[in-house]
């Protein structure tokens, strides 16, 4: 549910904000910006509760069979264009952008099954790479 109306959201916000990213580049001298070494990965376990990305692992326990995790990036600011987030070794089933989380990778997971995503940030400003960050679900069944 939340991924349905995130997706009309970022569709309202590209059309509204693509003048604004035509104009964004370097932060005004004097401020002190992040940089693709504060960038966190996070994740959620997608279940039918409100969930947010939680940084490093998520964990979560329910009756369907499998579900989807949503994995991304938090501690920059990803609606500027700044930032060029990869998921990496192919494991995404999908990737996309939402409002609230930025940069996604959907992946299914199923009862008592743990998945790892690795990522990694460049920031366009500094030619600056992070490290490889990595973010583990967890998923959980009950009957």
């Amino acid at each position: 549910m939340r991924r349905l109306l995130a997706g009309f959201s970022a569709v309202a916000a590209m059309s509204l904000s693509s003048a604004v990213w035509a104009e964004e580049s370097r932060p005004p001298e004097g401020i002190q910006a992040l940089g693709a070494g504060d960038a966190v990965a996070a994740c959620y376990v997608d279940t039918s509760a409100w969930e947010v990305l939680m940084p490093g692992s998520c964990f979560s326990m329910a009756s369907p069979y499998t579900t989807q995790v949503v994995f991304g990036v938090q501690g920059i600011d990803q609606s500027g264009g700044r930032y060029v987030v990869q998921f990496l070794d192919g494991t995404c089933e999908s990737t996309g952008y939402t409002l609230d989380e930025g940069n996604i990778c959907l992946r299914t997971i199923r009862h008592y099954q743990t998945l790892s995503q690795r990522v990694q940030v460049y920031d366009t400003w500094t030619g600056q790479w992070s490290g490889i960050l990595t973010a583990e679900a967890s998923y959980e069944g009950f009957n």
